[in-house]
């Protein structure tokens, strides 16, 4: 008996880097103007009135897809009109890969080893000059 899959099913990331990795999310302004593009954002990130050029040139470069931010703290791997945020990305191309970083049942211990990281340096920076 073959095993069957949904195309529409969801795959729900919560791991940042995870789905950066994954999705290949072109984030450097360096690759990004060595494609071509002129840079707006540090971030990799293009406004929604860029989105024709960002179509295009995945056109010309069927290597390369959009994804989009499209509300707090989630992303779809695939073009979502009318959003404000859009990414270009070079890695696996399944439309049904979300990230939502927000629901991440880890996300706290993450912020207190963040915390912890920055306290334990400025307790460094300020017993250094004795």
């Amino acid at each position: 008996m073959g095993a069957t899959g949904r195309e529409d099913q969801t795959v729900l990331i919560v791991d940042i880097d995870e789905f950066h990795r994954r999705v290949g999310l072109v984030g450097s302004y360096l690759e990004l103007e060595w494609l071509g593009f002129k840079i707006e954002s540090y971030g990799g990130s293009f406004r929604a009135r860029r989105l024709p050029e960002l179509i295009g040139f995945c056109t010309a470069n069927p290597e390369y897809h959009i994804v989009t931010y499209t509300d707090l703290g989630r992303f779809a791997n695939k073009n979502v009109p009318d959003k404000d945020l859009y990414f270009l990305a070079k890695g696996d191309k399944n439309p049904n890969l979300v990230l939502n970083h927000l629901i991440n049942p880890a996300r706290a211990l993450v912020t207190e080893e963040t915390i912890c990281s920055a306290l334990s340096v400025l307790s460094d920076l300020h017993t250094g000059d004795k």
